[in-house]
């Protein structure tokens, strides 16, 4: 058997002590990400981005007497707002407008904030029993906390409601698998309806499902065989997102006539079919079908402006609804994942993005750049990275400010990129490493084990179509503990100190 890495629970006067130490430090932690975000609020205000515009007219359709949500006719656009964009944050936004039309936005953005400080909470209690160490928890909610989160905790898009829900719901029920916490029948249903309208919010969080529902089969799987409820919390969880889920397809017939859950594919499925074509892998569009032929005689470039405009040819031509235009372009995009398979896996690995993800989970120049970037009026990274378009502005104008900034940028990078290789390649490496031995896997190496495998199941599910960095935001918690843990082992083989002060 592999120890376990979790450090028993102390007993009598002292066990007090220690417990109110963490929790002061967990609270100092969260207050100080508080005053981060609150400045960043203050300073730069709430942040709009070209998505952000889709979201409020939602919001506004809802308290227009009940607009949104009064049956719409199909036929006009490829994809109607009302129907492209799920309810779950125009909800939000509207309960918002009702308590303050003025300041709507911000209360938004208070309410994002706090519920992710609230996920940073559980992610440092569930990392205390997992990596045995107060310092290094803290340390996995500082690096999360002060991640990309910092962004989208303060923009008007359903990012950072999605991805505090999505944390809330795992690292909740991974926490009672762990036994850091028990949780009751009432609170998994609690815990069911917050992953139910995280689906309300991203329609392709149902794909992501599967998540908690393997964390409720191994809370079965530690109970006695013989015990009748043993996979209560399974079915439980089950049943309230399915019925949460089959809610908004009723939602949907009643709108629209037709049944379905969301119509984003409408919009995205394609992405990967332009990017053979655009980089130059394959000619996925030399076919006979309607999207092919559409393709060849109506795209107009490459951007995603000219899908979108294409899109709305093809919707003009086919003369379907919008859930028939989306089997439409689903299957030309399986058609073409199927006759070019290679230039298709290329767009998959160029689509992961494998440095893109490794400065994401641990770069701080990262997380200014995108704050920068997305969150001001600058709206361009401030420090600039290692490429031979900055090397070349530097020989034209030096300056030895961009040159230091460069130097800072390639070295965190690299730093990230051996971070992430090692969380990458480390996890699995210990997992086989008991299995060859024919050892019990330890509790803490199961559970970095199953966040490795959520990391690796979301980022990868998303880089078969289309990724972004906001995707990545539910899993960066994983990845982060998963880190840690790897340089915990690493150090403790070679005989360094493994722990961090609180």
């Amino acid at each position: 058997m592999i120890e376990g890495l979790a450090a028993p629970p102390a007993t009598g006067e002292r066990g007090s002590a220690c417990a109110r130490r963490r929790a002061q430090a967990l609270l100092g932690l969260l207050i100080a990400l508080a005053l981060v975000k609150l400045a960043i609020l203050v300073l730069l205000g709430p942040s709009f981005l070209p998505d952000s515009p889709g979201y409020l007219s939602f919001a506004d359709a809802i308290l227009d007497h009940g607009r949104a949500f009064a049956p719409i006719p199909w036929g006009s656009e490829a994809a109607p707002n009302l129907v492209f964009r799920t309810a779950g944050y125009p909800l939000l936004l509207a309960g918002a407008k009702l308590l303050s039309p003025s300041h709507d936005a911000a209360l938004v953005i208070l309410f994002q904030g706090a519920l992710g400080l609230a996920a940073t909470a559980l992610v440092v209690r569930v990392a205390e029993r997992l990596l045995g160490s107060t310092g290094a928890a803290l340390s996995a909610g500082l690096v999360y906390g002060l991640s990309e989160a910092l962004l989208w905790d303060n923009s008007i898009l359903p990012d950072s409601l999605y991805a505090a829900l999505f944390i809330i719901v795992v690292f909740s029920l991974l926490g009672h698998a762990v036994g850091s916490w028990r949780l009751g029948l009432p609170r998994l249903v609690g815990l069911a309806v917050l992953w139910g309208y995280s689906i309300w919010t991203r329609d392709n969080g149902i794909y992501f499902t599967l998540f908690p529902l393997l964390i409720c089969l191994w809370i079965a799987a530690a109970r006695p065989r013989l015990e009748r409820r043993r996979f209560g919390f399974a079915v439980a969880f089950l049943l309230v997102t399915a019925g949460m889920s089959s809610a908004y397809v009723a939602l949907n017939w009643y709108r629209t006539g037709g049944v379905f859950l969301g119509i984003t594919g409408v919009e995205n499925w394609l992405r990967p079919v332009f990017d053979m074509q655009r980089y130059g892998y394959a000619r996925p569009f030399d076919g006979d079908s309607l999207v092919a032929r559409t393709a060849r005689e109506e795209m107009t470039g490459e951007d995603f402006g000219a899908q979108l405009r294409f899109l709305a040819v093809l919707h003009q031509r086919c003369r379907c609804t919008s859930p028939e235009l989306q089997s439409l372009v689903l299957a030309e995009f399986l058609s073409a994942a199927r006759r070019h398979p290679v230039a298709y896996l290329r767009v998959v690995w160029r689509n992961f993005n494998y440095l893109g993800l490794a400065e994401l989970v641990v770069d701080p120049v990262t997380t200014v750049n995108l704050v920068s970037e997305f969150g001001t009026r600058l709206e361009r990274r401030v420090i600039p990275g290692l490429s031979v378009r900055t090397l070349s502005a530097l020989s034209r104008h030096f300056s030895a400010t961009d040159l230091l900034l460069v130097m800072v940028s390639t070295l965190t990078a690299a730093l990230a990129l051996v971070l992430f290789t090692l969380f990458l390649f480390g996890v699995p490496g210990f997992v086989l490493r008991a299995l060859r031995g024919r050892e019990t896997l330890s509790e803490p190496l199961a559970a970095v084990g199953f966040l490795w495998l959520t990391f690796l199941g979301v980022a990868g599910a998303f880089a078969l179509v289309h990724l972004e960095a906001r995707h990545v935001m539910p899993i960066l918690p994983a990845a982060v503990i998963g880190t840690i843990y790897v340089l915990q082992r690493l150090a403790r083989r070679h005989g360094l100190p493994a722990e961090l002060p609180a």
